[in-house]
C-alpha cells in the first residue's frame, strides 16, 4: 500500500476542510495585521513564526466518517471468531489471532473483557470499528489494552465507535497506544470511568515527518483519581508528523489533561473542551496551534496541582487562537495562559479570559532562558486580547524579560481589589498599543523596560472592595 493510497484515505476521512486545513490571518513580521485575504489562486506565504500549516487536500474522495469495509481486503467479525459479547471470558486470544494487514476488524454491539495487552507492532491498513461496543477490564491491569504500532514499521491505522468502561473500582489502563508512521485516524472513542490505577491514559503519535493524523471528538470526561499522577491524553517525543485533535473532551486529570509538548512535530488541537486538569489543561509546543478551545477551571480538586488553562512550553511557530478560558476556581495556578521560559515565540489572539480566581493572572509570559531565534521583530504577539472577571490581587498580565513583545488591541476590565493591569518586567524594543485596561490597581507598570505606548485608555477604579463589571465593557 503507497504513502499516497494512505495519506488521500486519511484525508477524505477528514472531509474537505482536511487535516491541514488553511488558517489564515498571521501578522506580518513588523508586528502589523495583514489586511489581504488570500483566496485559492494567492501564494500564501509561510514564515518561521507563521503558526499555521497552508497546504489544503484535494482528494475528490467522498467523505466517509467510518472505516469503509470496501477499503479492506477482509473483514473480520470478532464474534464470527468467537469472542464473548456478553463481557464474562476475555477476547485476548481472539485479537491475538487475527492478522492485522488490510484487515478492518468489527466489533458487534456488546461488552468485550480484555484482561492481557493486544499488541501488534506492524501492520498496513488495519481499521477497527464498535460504534456499540464497550471495552472492559479487570481490576489492577495495566495497559495498553491496545497497542498498535508503537516502535514498530505500521501505517494507515483507523480506530472508531470504542468506549472503554472503567467505572469498576481501580481500573483504568492506559486504553490506547497507537504509533504509526503515517495515516492515524481515530474518532469517537470514549472512556466512561475514572482512571484509578498509576498510568496515564491515551498516547498516540506519527513518527514520519511527512506522516499526518486526527484524533478526533476523543471524551474523557472522568478524569483521574488525584492519589496518581495521571495524564489525559500524551504525544510523545516520538511523535514527528502531523497530528490534530478536534473537537475532544479531556478533564479532570492531575497531571496535564492534553500534554503535547514533548512532541517535535506539529500538534494542532482546534475545538473541544478541556477542563480542571492539573499542571495544564491544554499542553503544546511548537510548531503548534491551539484554535477555538475552550478551558475551564472551576472545581479545586485536592491532589490537581497548579491549574493552568493553555501552557506554551517552547520552541517557536505556535498560535492561540479564538479561544476562551474561564478561571473560577483552582488549588492553585501560575495563570489562565502561560509562556514557558523554553519558549522563543508564539502569537496569541482573539482570545478571551476570565480570571475570577483570586491572584491568578490571565496571561503570564516568562523570562526566556535562551532568548529568541524568531526572525520577526516581535517575537510574542499579544493581540485582541480580552481579560475581565472579578479577580484581586496580583497583575492580569505579566511581561517578564521579553525583549520585542508586541500587545496590540487588549481589552483590560478586572473589578477585584488591588489588581494591577498589564505589568512590563525588562523587555526592551517591546510595544503597548490601541488598548484600554481598567483595573482597582495600577493599569500600566513598567520596570526597566522600553515600552512604546499609542492610543491607550488607563483607568484606576482606586476601590479598596470589589467593584461591579458594568464599570467597564470589553464586549
Amino acid at each position: 500500500m503507497s504513502r499516497e493510497w494512505t495519506r488521500r484515505r486519511l484525508l477524505a476521512r477528514l472531509g474537505t476542510a482536511g487535516l491541514l486545513g488553511a488558517l489564515a490571518g498571521c501578522p506580518r513580521e513588523d508586528g502589523e495585521p495583514r489586511t489581504e485575504t488570500p483566496t485559492a489562486e494567492t501564494p500564501r506565504p509561510t514564515t518561521a513564526d507563521t503558526a499555521v500549516s497552508y497546504e489544503t487536500p484535494t482528494s475528490a474522495d467522498p467523505v466517509t466518517s467510518t472505516p469503509a469495509p470496501a477499503d479492506y481486503e477482509q473483514v473480520v467479525d470478532v464474534v464470527e471468531e468467537g469472542a464473548d459479547p456478553t463481557g464474562s471470558v476475555s477476547i485476548h486470544s481472539t485479537l491475538q489471532s487475527i492478522d492485522a494487514d488490510h484487515t478492518l476488524v468489527r466489533f458487534p454491539p456488546g461488552e468485550y473483557l480484555l484482561d492481557e495487552h493486544w499488541y501488534v507492532d506492524e501492520f498496513h491498513q488495519l481499521g477497527i470499528v464498535g460504534p456499540e461496543a464497550t471495552i472492559t477490564t479487570v481490576p489492577n491491569f495495566g495497559g495498553p489494552l491496545f497497542g498498535l504500532g508503537r516502535s514498530g514499521d505500521a501505517t494507515d491505522l483507523a480506530v472508531e465507535g470504542l468506549t472503554f468502561d472503567f467505572r469498576q473500582g481501580n481500573t483504568g489502563p492506559r486504553p490506547l497506544h497507537l504509533t504509526v508512521a503515517d495515516g492515524l485516524y481515530v474518532s469517537d472513542v470514549s472512556v466512561r470511568g475514572e482512571f484509578d490505577t498509576n498510568q496515564d491514559g491515551m498516547r498516540f503519535g506519527v513518527t514520519d515527518p511527512d506522516g499526518t493524523g486526527v484524533i478526533r471528538r476523543l471524551s474523557m470526561p472522568d478524569g483521574g483519581a488525584p492519589q496518581y499522577r495521571n495524564t489525559g491524553c500524551y504525544v510523545g517525543e516520538d511523535h514527528r508528523g502531523h497530528l490534530r485533535f478536534e473537537d475532544c473532551v479531556v478533564s479532570g486529570f492531575p497531571d496535564n489533561g492534553l500534554y503535547a509538548s514533548p512532541a517535535r512535530g506539529r500538534v494542532d488541537v482546534v475545538g473541544g473542551r478541556y477542563e480542571n486538569s492539573g499542571i495544564s489543561n491544554v499542553r503544546v509546543s511548537g510548531p503548534a496551534t491551539v484554535r477555538g478551545v475552550t478551558v475551564r477551571c472551576t472545581e479545586a480538586r485536592r491532589g490537581v496541582p497548579n491549574m493552568r488553562g493553555i501552557r506554551l512550553r517552547g520552541g517557536t511557530d505556535v498560535l492561540v487562537d479564538g479561544c476562551r478560558v474561564v478561571m473560577d476556581r483552582v488549588t492553585g495556578s501560575d495563570g489562565a495562559i502561560t509562556c514557558a521560559n523554553w519558549l522563543e515565540s508564539a502569537t496569541i489572539r482573539n482570545t478571551h479570559v476570565t480570571v475570577r480566581a483570586d491572584g491568578v493572572r490571565a496571561l503570564w509570559a516568562k523570562d526566556p532562558k535562551n532568548g529568541s531565534s524568531a526572525a520577526r521583530r516581535y517575537p510574542l504577539q499579544i493581540r485582541d486580547l480580552t481579560v475581565d472577571g472579578s479577580a484581586a490581587g496580583n497583575t492580569a498580565i505579566l511581561i517578564s524579560g521579553r525583549n520585542g513583545t508586541l500587545l496590540d488591541g487588549l481589552c483590560v476590565c478586572q473589578t477585584g481589589p488591588g489588581r494591577n493591569g498589564v505589568t512590563v518586567v525588562q523587555s526592551a524594543g517591546s510595544a503597548l498599543r490601541r488598548s484600554s485596561i481598567t483595573v482597582t490597581g495600577t493599569p500600566l507598570v513598567t520596570e526597566r523596560a522600553q515600552l512604546d505606548r499609542r492610543d491607550l485608555q488607563l483607568q484606576s477604579l482606586g476601590s479598596p472592595g470589589r467593584v461591579s463589571n458594568d464599570v467597564c465593557d470589553c464586549s
